[in-house]
């Protein structure tokens, strides 16, 4: 007979995650509030570590010269970006990918460094447009709906526990999560806009809603690639949660969401 999990079993770790996570969050927010140079320099830098995870994951060996290619590219675009030429620095990520592609002698090793471009050069462009073009607080309210969905997850799955949401990707993951993610992303939603706009904090709380259960779609999407690979964590860089693509996968997926929903006029 297989017992429950003990309390110190189901919390194990918990203490080190806060911490870390704290730290992270200190930093981030520091960054977005100074804005300018400080927050170009943050976003690069995770754009740079997170091509180097993804190159251990893939098995490129961190910054192998195509994922070092791939990183280059991404800065090069980051910096397009920041002196206000956002188009341009999608079609230097463009022909990034095209260029890849075409370059090195394993084509899986193409395909995979190519799909990183993308996959890691848009959120950061997202990232920087969202603070840069459009509202800094913005940026807070994302950061909110995502760090509040991946502790709800976390928290709630590990309370409830019950079916699990996608048992070959991420055995871990639990539909109670997936649900109790997307409410504290709600509740998040609504604080945050409350505090920095005053008005219609219940559409914010809805879009908080949707948008942190779409996050978690970047979650199951790096449990996938991991799982491919049989790679447990990106890294060990974050004592307690691994990697930071494993800390920021569902922000990667979020980020390019917002700035669409900006864009079209639906937030």
């Amino acid at each position: 007979m297989t017992l429950p999990p003990q309390p110190q079993t189901l919390w194990a770790g918990l203490g080190t995650r806060i911490l870390s996570s704290a730290v992270l969050a200190a930093v981030a927010l520091g960054a977005v509030h100074l804005g300018g140079a400080y927050y170009l320099v943050m976003v690069g830098a995770l754009a740079l570590l997170l091509h180097y995870e993804w190159g251990e994951i893939t098995g490129g060996g961190g910054l192998s010269p195509l994922t070092a290619a791939a990183a280059a590219a991404v800065v090069v675009a980051l910096i397009t970006a920041f002196a206000g030429h956002f188009a341009p620095a999608l079609a230097v990520l463009s022909l990034a990918s095209l260029a890849l592609l075409a370059a090195g002698r394993v084509r899986r090793a193409r395909w995979w460094t190519a799909l990183a471009v993308s996959y890691i050069g848009v959120p950061c462009l997202a990232l920087l447009w969202l603070r840069l073009q459009a509202d800094a607080w913005l940026v807070y309210w994302l950061l909110a709906t995502i760090w509040a969905t991946d502790s709800g997850a976390y928290v709630v799955g590990r309370l409830v526990g019950g079916p699990r949401l996608a048992p070959r990707i991420s055995p871990k993951k639990t539909w109670a999560g997936l649900l109790g993610g997307g409410a504290i992303a709600g509740l998040a939603g609504f604080v945050v806009a409350w505090a920095a706009a005053g008005s219609g904090p219940a559409a914010w709380a809805v879009a908080s809603i949707v948008l942190g259960l779409w996050s978690q779609m970047g979650d199951l999407f790096e449990s996938a690639v991991k799982r491919h690979f049989g790679v447990k964590d990106a890294s060990r860089f974050i004592p307690g949660h691994g990697g930071f693509l494993d800390r920021v996968d569902g922000l990667l997926f979020a980020a390019p969401a917002v700035v669409l929903g900006v864009a079209t006029g639906l937030l």
